[in-house]
């Protein structure tokens, strides 16, 4: 029999602020009741994050290609929570029946980026939320593997490179720049929460001298070099 692993090879720490600062960004974003929403989260993982939001809201689905160990307990903590196994393209939840729905860090890893977001666009209601976060190929550390520009290489180039150099990494996604990710949501109304974050350092857990520096910068400025962010934070709104 396989066991069913217990975390996330990266990773199952502080998830509890992950959570909070999704919150934060959606209330933030949007003028939803959250009590009288229902969630989703699409590639939960070890599913701490939906544990965490569950008191919040009236109900939040879990979703994951793989089990986790620790999704038996977390269901019974939280009674309106359901961790499940399943890919994006199993999913068989009716059109239009989500109010808010979690892609976080996620986009880089499945076979059809593209696929994902026509999904998350299906689920959501109308005006529906979802908070969509991942990396920037432009960004010179690729932070999976915490090495630089190994993402730019052709993947069979950086691999051999990244072995050579003894690299334990395994690097498996596949990141995109502003400029692409806006013409996959297009279809979304798109709010880049970014600047917010930045300018919000309290409200987000970051007291280093570096976030509350960047803090002071413009908004506008903030706001025009996303693009050269580590990553994206957005809002989608469903129209």
């Amino acid at each position: 029999m396989t066991e069913i692993p217990k975390n996330p090879r990266w990773g199952n720490e502080n998830r509890n602020k992950k959570a909070d600062a999704i919150l934060q960004t959606i209330l933030n974003f949007t003028d939803l009741s959250l009590k009288k929403t229902t969630w989703l989260d699409i590639g939960c993982g070890g599913g701490k994050i939906a544990l965490h939001i569950a008191p919040h809201v009236k109900s939040i689905m879990g979703i994951d290609p793989e089990p986790w160990s620790q999704w038996a307990d977390f269901q019974k903590t939280q009674p309106n929570l359901q961790l499940i196994q399943a890919s994006i393209d199993q999913l068989a939840i009716p059109d239009n029946s989500v109010d808010v729905i979690i892609c976080n860090q996620v986009y880089e890893h499945v076979p059809d980026p593209q696929l994902l977001i026509a999904e998350i666009h299906r689920l959501l209601k109308t005006g529906g939320y979802c908070y969509f976060a991942g990396p920037n190929l432009l960004f010179p550390i690729e932070p999976h593997v915490f090495l630089p520009f190994v993402h730019w290489l052709p993947r069979n180039v950086a691999i051999k490179l990244m072995r050579f150099f003894g690299s334990k990494g395994i690097l498996d996604a596949y990141s995109e720049n502003y400029w692409t990710l806006q013409t996959w949501l297009a279809d979304f109304e798109i709010h880049n929460a970014v600047p917010y974050i930045i300018k919000n350092p309290a409200k987000y857990d970051k007291t280093s001298l570096l976030w509350r520096m960047l803090s002071y910068l413009p908004t506008a400025i903030l706001q025009n070099l996303t693009w050269l962010s580590p990553g994206f934070v957005f809002v989608l709104k469903k129209n």
